[in-house]
């Protein structure tokens, strides 16, 4: 297994874009893991376009499979004296497979703080048991490079939990030198959607879109993160879910929102 940071930097300039085989220990099924599509998309835009400032937001919608040769096509959108938006395309054989845009600004002065996020009084990871299966009776994918520790709430197909809902620590087991906010993208979708805490058994899933704030700049995530996923309604094969996710120390680094397509 290759570290995190040795899968980012095959991403290689080509003209105006970049590009990479779409590295097999990232997949999720027949597509690239969402959250790995996300941080190439980043990676991609930060070596194009430079220094842009601290990203302050991201939406991604993921249109088909990301397989085989990728295409990141980035665009700058505006830029303003402490902001820039950005746009960029996943592109392969078969067409778009994601679009994204990114938010960056500059931090100004201002008058107005506070955080209502607090870290959640939960175990620590070292007290706990592992969220889903590691190690080599683990089927090849993206969740290799990760170490889970539920901490809170259900585990996948147990429709008798009262929500379905987890807190789990997670780390990268060798995320190498990458950039934090590659690192935090590449983290912050890994674990899968909530709403499998209900469901009856087995069944295929797919992210639709995803909608990432990022609230405190990491310098760091080489250590155990807490992620948090809620799914707060479902239907006509459709969950609607919250996200949340914390550092070692307690800083509240991003909140997100996730539509995701259950077929189950």
């Amino acid at each position: 297994m290759t570290s995190f940071h040795d899968a980012i930097e095959a991403l290689a300039p080509d003209g105006a874009a970049y590009v990479i085989d779409a590295p097999q220990d990232w997949a999720q099924g027949r597509t690239l893991y969402g959250g790995m599509t996300a941080a190439l998309a980043h990676e991609a835009v930060r070596r194009g376009l430079g220094d842009l400032g601290p990203l302050r937001s991201a939406q991604f919608t993921f249109i088909g499979p990301a397989s085989g040769q990728l295409r990141f096509e980035t665009s700058l959108l505006r830029r303003g004296r402490s902001s820039a938006l950005v746009a960029c395309d996943c592109l392969n054989a078969e067409g778009t497979a994601a679009r994204s845009l990114f938010v960056f600004g500059g931090a100004r002065e201002s008058k107005v703080a506070h955080d209502y996020l607090p870290l959640p009084e939960l175990p620590r990871p070292e007290a706990l048991t592992p969220f889903r299966k590691e190690g080599a009776s683990a089927p090849r994918g993206f969740w290799n490079n990760f170490e889970t520790r539920l901490a809170k709430g259900g585990r996948l197909f147990d429709v008798s939990e009262p929500r379905p809902e987890f807190s789990v620590w997670t780390r990268f087991l060798d995320v190498g030198p990458a950039h934090p906010l590659t690192v935090l993208l590449a983290m912050a979708d890994c674990l899968p959607p909530a709403a499998m805490v209900h469901f009856p058994a087995p069944a295929p899933i797919s992210t639709m879109t995803w909608t990432v704030d990022v609230l405190t700049q990491p310098q760091s995530l080489d250590d155990w993160v807490l992620l948090h996923a809620s799914s707060e309604h479902a239907g006509d094969g459709y969950s609607m879910q919250s996200m949340m996710m914390w550092d070692a120390d307690g800083a509240p680094l991003a909140v997100g929102r996730q539509t995701v397509a259950i077929f189950a």
